[in-house]
């Protein structure tokens, strides 16, 4: 016999796990929450520093085949897998977005997703404490959030690199300005130790008695009964079983499983669930569509006349600071690798920023040296690295089904530079990173360029180099939008599917337009505020 809850939440990423919290906060109501990942105990998912250590390792990551894109080479994108999801393995880097980002869904007619509803929940889910943070800050809340330590001459000639190219300096990089260069903030807790959504909403409450956690839990397909969403079909230690919900089924399973997992149960493009010989029980062409992601590029060079931070994670440094770090909580494992966030603006909109700049005395080895001889991907050079991202692309593209079975990844075209604008924004992009690792500021740190090389100069090399180095920033966003008609929208200002009793898609992916920053602290605002809705009975 099937085991009955009021709410299944399908998906124990940054949104899933704050919408298990929130909702398990009422004692009356029974929560499952299920997800296909483990458990993510390992040390180096604690670790700040030590996500390098498993990235791409297939235990707590989904690897998604990207169908082959123009002139670059074949790429498959990784989010997370496990409890926390992505937020258990990513840089852990903590930005907000921008308050017009969220008018602008108002805007679109979803009068619940403007700033002032977005700024309450980031409220009530924030514990931050540093000096000079903005009053929309909060303190107390689950999530713990901390800034970069570091300090050396070379972080304060980046910021004064940042100055030459008119960007002045801010003491809260997420204040809803969200304009300036400051120091990177991170979700990294006071005592160096990630903090992933997991192990900041559910970890403190595990042992409710009306919260249950599955972990190695598949969901199938998701059950119908005459229009409302009642089930979800599981497969469990080679087993099928069914979960049925009384009230509601919320899907949070991401920007990619998330329609995966629609389409597999009959809602979606209906001619293309009809080609796979799926039962069509809601045709929503959305579903998969307008996904967009932001792209990302990094430069390197030789640092000089300072030793970096390269050397710290090699050699008898790296013994040291292990024993540091488990002591104490401190040290360079206890930090991320980019001290320095930037948020500018090429669009001239100076109060939006639509670039998003990084900066750090470390860098890796650059490909052909990894090819020439393989080993530890960290630099055995002082080096120093600049990164960029484009924060507002225009091209979309969409996630398929590659066939009816649940086992079979879905088929993900993100159509990079499909639109001349985004080639144009990476171009501008590339220059902007080259001119402040050219500023005054610098001169006595930055050496010869490592990657691409300086040899890269005419347009057409440039373009070649661009290619082979922009990549996903994997915060993708869209897939089943937010909006107020069902012909290119998914889900409505509540985040009910249309035409579907009973079942929502909680998490980024019902995003309609991008972020400005990275996506991990706005899925956690959007996991709060959407559970605010269905408690509230909306």
């Amino acid at each position: 016999m099937a085991e009955n809850f009021d709410y299944i939440i399908v998906g124990a990423g940054s949104s899933g796990c704050a919408v298990a919290r929130r909702l398990s906060d009422n004692p009356a109501s029974r929560v499952l929450l299920v997800e296909s990942g483990g458990t993510n105990q390992s040390i180096f998912i604690k670790m700040a520093a030590g996500f390098a250590k498993i990235m791409g390792n297939p235990a707590y990551f989904w690897s998604f085949p990207v169908t082959p894109q123009p002139d670059r080479p074949l790429e498959r994108h990784g989010y997370g897998k496990g409890l926390g999801g992505s937020s258990a393995v990513n840089g852990m880097w903590y930005l907000r977005g921008h308050p017009r980002d969220f008018d602008n869904w108002r805007a679109m007619g979803l009068p619940s997703w403007g700033w002032d509803d977005i700024a309450a929940a980031y409220k009530k889910i924030e514990d931050y404490r540093c000096a000079g943070a903005d009053e929309s800050r909060g303190t107390g809340g689950p999530l713990q959030i901390t800034q970069s330590t570091y300090k050396s001459e070379v972080f304060d000639a980046i910021v004064a690199a940042c100055n030459e190219q008119g960007v002045a300096w801010t003491d809260d990089i997420c204040t809803p300005a969200s304009s300036g260069v400051g120091r990177t903030q991170y979700t990294v807790d006071r005592r160096g130790k990630r903090a992933s959504a997991y192990e900041a909403f559910l970890a403190p409450v595990r042992n409710r008695p009306n919260l249950k956690i599955m972990t190695d839990c598949t969901v199938k397909r998701i059950l119908m009964d005459a229009g409302r969403a009642v089930a979800i079909e599981c497969e469990v230690g080679g087993q099928s079983i069914r979960y049925c919900a009384n009230r509601e089924i919320i899907l949070s399973a991401g920007v990619y499983r998330s329609p995966h997992l629609l389409m597999l149960s009959g809602i979606g493009p209906g001619a293309q669930l009809s080609e796979l010989g799926i039962e069509v029980l809601q045709d929503l062409p959305a579903v998969g569509q307008n996904l967009c992601d932001h792209q990302k590029m990094g430069i390197s060079f030789d640092l000089e006349n300072h030793p970096g931070l390269n050397r710290e994670f090699r050699g008898w440094r790296l013994a040291r600071n292990a024993l540091r770090y488990f002591a104490t909580g401190t040290g360079p494992l206890a930090r991320v690798g980019l001290p320095i966030t930037a948020m500018v603006s090429s669009e001239g909109e100076p109060d939006w920023p639509d670039i998003q700049l990084a900066a750090s005395p470390f860098a890796m080895r650059t490909v052909q040296e990894m090819a020439a001889r393989p080993g530890s991907p960290i630099s055995e050079r002082p080096g120093i690295t600049f990164a960029g991202f484009d924060l507002r692309p225009k091209g979309r593209g969409n996630v398929k089904l590659s066939s009816g079975d649940y086992r079979d990844a879905p088929l993900v075209d993100p159509r990079f530079w499909s639109d001349e604008r985004d080639i144009a924004k990476a171009r501008l992009l590339f220059g902007l990173l080259r001119r402040l690792a050219g500023a005054s500021a610098l001169s006595h740190y930055v050496g010869a360029e490592r990657s691409p090389g300086a040899a890269v100069q005419c347009e057409s090399e440039i373009m070649d180099a661009l290619r082979r180095m922009t990549d996903p920033g994997l915060h993708g966003t869209g897939t089943c939008s937010m909006g107020v008609d069902h012909r290119n929208s998914v889900v409505g200002d509540d985040c009910r599917v249309h035409g579907v009793d009973g079942l929502r898609v909680v998490d980024c992916s019902i995003m309609p337009t991008p972020i400005s920053g990275n996506t991990n602290a706005p899925a956690m605002a959007i996991g709060q505020r959407a559970a605010e809705l269905i408690a509230s009975g909306r």
